[in-house]
This record gives C-alpha cells, structure tokens and sequence, in this order.
C-alpha cells in the first residue's frame, strides 16, 4: 500500500514527501562478495608460476632453479635473523625517499596543475629528471654523500618525485571545474574548498602516486644498495650474484615481491577503501537521478 502524501511548502507548491525522502535517504548499493574477483587478481601470478616450473624442467637449477626450490629457500631464509634487518633497512631507505618523494611531488605537481605559470617553469624540468635513469642520481648521491643511508634515500625522493608530480598534475587538472564554481557561489571558505572539493577528488590520483612511489622507491633503493652500500636487499642480491647462486637471488627477488603484495594488499587498499567510502553514496544518488 502507498504511503505516499503531498505537503505544500511556504511558496504553496505541493511536494510528494516520497520523492524527498528518496533525495534524503539514498538508498545504498549492495555488493555480493564473491571468490571470482580474488581468483582473477592471482590468476596471472599463479600462470607465471606454472610456466616458470615449465621452463626449470628444461634446465639445470644452476641456470633455472623450480619455483618450489626457490620457495623453500627463501623460507629457509625466512628462519635467519639477519633476513628481517636487511629487509628492514631496505623497508626504511624506502620509506624515507618515498616521504620526500610524495611531499615534493604533491607540491611540485599542485603548482603546475593550478598555475599555468607554475607549469611552464617547472614541466621541461620534471620531465627531463623523469627521463633521467635511476642509477645515474644513485651514482650521484654516492658521490656526494658516501655510502650511507642519506645518499640512498635521497637518491629514491628525487629519482622518484617526478613521477609523482606527473600523476598529481594530472589529477589537478582533471578536478571538476564545476564544482569549484558551485563552492565558490555557495561562498565556501578556502579551506572548505580544499577540504570538500578539491582533495575528495584527488584522492584517487594521490593514491596512484602513492602506488607509484613505492614501486620506484623499490627499485632505486635495490639500485644504490647493489652499486655501493653494505646492507639491504640489493645488496643480498648483488652478494649471491657474485657467488653464482641464482636460486639464492631469486628467493631474494621473490621475498620482496611478497612484501610489496603484502604492503598493497594490507595497507594500500584498506586506506584506499576508506578515503572513497563516499564514491557508492555518489553513484546511488546518480542512480536515483
């Protein structure tokens, strides 16, 4: 039975309160949980498995070690203490040239995105530290700072702030006009339209930054400790190198390949999750457009 009713308002105009009621209340979205999603997500790691133990069989585990034999040596290394501190130096080297990276990005990129003069002096300087290799600012940094931690961290900020600041950029640029001009006829304060309207949309991009970062920061850091400090995963990596044990550096390469699932899958998508809870309610209240 409808419960519909009509009610007039100050101006005499008869509303239906179910049409209200519906703008109010939007009504939420509901998602099945289903296993198909996490098995197509690893379905490509688990097919580079199986063709990685394909070709192990046509080759000497000198040349080609199995994936099982990998696995069980890096569990076996798993058991050493001294694999936890040089995974956890490589992790703070990454961590401190990920912060400078994503602080300098996030300016550098904003500037250029909401200045069209701040984009003409900064892109052909952003795009030519983008086209410079990693390991020529690793090289640098070593150079002027010695073998030591500093030189590798802020080898990763600034081989990786370019990129940072392109994929910022970029989002500031894709920030909905329209609703900068709806904040500023409802006279939002410029707190409120950073709060409210500019940032709710960059989040996305801040987060492929982030993704970005990490995954650079990775690499430049294994770079350094390979080319010339003492410590980390890159340099396990260039010590069982120089001993021919392949098996050995593919446990190497494959535990912090699990680290950086771990990280994305633990940590990224949570925050991610959390910081557009608000993209459902949008597509809901479209819907019921």
């Amino acid at each position: 039975m409808s419960t519909s009713t009509e009610v007039a308002d100050d101006s005499g105009i008869r509303v239906d309160t179910d049409v209200v009621r519906g703008i109010e209340e939007p009504v939420p979205i509901k998602r099945r949980k289903s296993w198909k999603r996490p098995l197509r997500r690893f379905s490509a790691l688990i097919g580079i498995i199986v063709i990685w133990w394909l070709a192990s069989l046509f080759m000497s585990p000198q040349t080609l070690p199995g994936p099982f034999l990998v696995f069980s040596t890096m569990l076996e290394n798993l058991t050493e203490g001294d694999t936890y501190y040089q995974l956890a130096v490589t992790m703070g080297r990454v961590l401190g040239g990920m912060t400078i990276a994503m602080i300098m990005g996030l300016v550098i990129g904003l500037i250029m995105g909401l200045s069209a003069w701040g984009e003409d002096l900064l892109i052909n300087v952003v795009l030519v530290g983008f086209s410079i290799p990693a390991v020529v600012f690793g090289i640098l940094f070593i150079l002027w700072f010695g073998l030591n931690d500093t030189a590798a961290i802020l080898a990763v900020g600034v081989a990786a702030t370019p990129a940072i600041a392109i994929n910022i950029w970029q989002g500031t640029k894709a920030i909905d006009r329209d609703l900068m001009h709806m904040g500023k006829a409802f006279r939002f304060s410029q707190r409120s339209m950073l709060t409210k309207v500019v940032i709710p949309q960059l989040v996305p991009f801040v987060l492929a930054a982030l993704r970005t970062a990490l995954a650079i920061s990775w690499k430049i850091v294994t770079v350094v400790e390979l080319i010339g400090l003492s410590s980390g995963v890159g340099y396990m990596l260039h010590w069982w190198f120089g001993n021919f044990n392949m098996t050995q550096v593919l446990a190497w390469t494959l535990l912090f390949t699990i680290t950086l699932l771990l990280i994305e899958n633990l940590i990224l998508k949570p925050i991610e999750k959390r910081l557009t809870r608000w993209r459902p309610h949008a597509a809901a209240l479209e819907g019921a457009a």
